[in-house]
């Protein structure tokens, strides 16, 4: 973004009518990573093959959240990881070498029955936050395209702590405390939706609100 796409400065800052407060739905993002993060494929195979239908993101998320807390010490180095329940995670250091997979073997008891996975990261990308601090402050010759893999790891980073309390579709989260019942036997549960937004020499976490039922 170069500095022409900057908004006109003000001739003046004006002496008439008052002052108004003006709210947004936007919350500023003080900090965040400044150097490189490392994107993974993420390949979950169960020990009798291949899924022929996928688990749902929940059951994916607790079969890799648990593969990470077994071998957070060892193989991981202690470092953590995000997981979209699909196919992607983040680290913020690299965890192998750029052409190597790492391989994770998890005994999960599902409801008292023991099935084996095997988790295998394979390194996909390097996401290089330095790009997103010089479109923020109009330096270089840089394009929203460019800030987007950045943006989606923040996004999953935040989502990835909302869904230890709420349940997530997405970037949308609910809750039921402040459901209400319909006719036909309906629910309706009020939450919000998120995404990380760039702005003028600032990052924000844009917020909207959403109901399902």
């Amino acid at each position: 973004m170069s500095s022409s796409a900057a908004p006109p400065q003000s001739a003046c800052h004006g002496t008439l009518g008052r002052r108004q407060k003006v709210v947004a739905n936007c919350v500023e993002i003080s900090k965040y990573p400044e150097g490189e993060v490392y994107q993974y494929d993420v390949v979950v195979t169960p020990e009798r093959g291949d899924f022929k239908k996928l688990p749902p993101p929940t059951y994916m998320r607790l079969v890799f959240d648990a593969a990470m807390r077994e071998h957070r010490q060892t193989k991981l180095q202690g470092i953590p990881m995000v997981y979209d329940s699909r196919k992607i995670a983040y680290a913020p250091k690299r965890l192998c070498g750029p052409k190597e997979v790492l391989e994770l073997e998890l005994d999960y008891n599902d409801e008292g029955r023991m099935e084996k996975y095997k988790i295998r990261l394979r390194e996909a990308a390097v996401v290089q936050f330095s790009v997103l601090t010089e479109y923020l402050r109009g330096r270089g010759n840089v394009d929203v395209g460019d800030i987007q893999a950045a943006l989606n790891a923040l996004d999953l980073a935040i989502g990835s702590v909302l869904h230890l309390e709420m349940v997530g579709f997405n970037r949308s989260f609910f809750t039921r405390e402040q459901s209400m019942a319909t006719q036909g036997g309906l629910e309706l549960w009020s939450g919000f939706s998120f995404s990380v937004r760039p702005g003028i020499d600032r990052l924000y976490l844009n917020v909207n609100t959403a109901v399902t039922a």
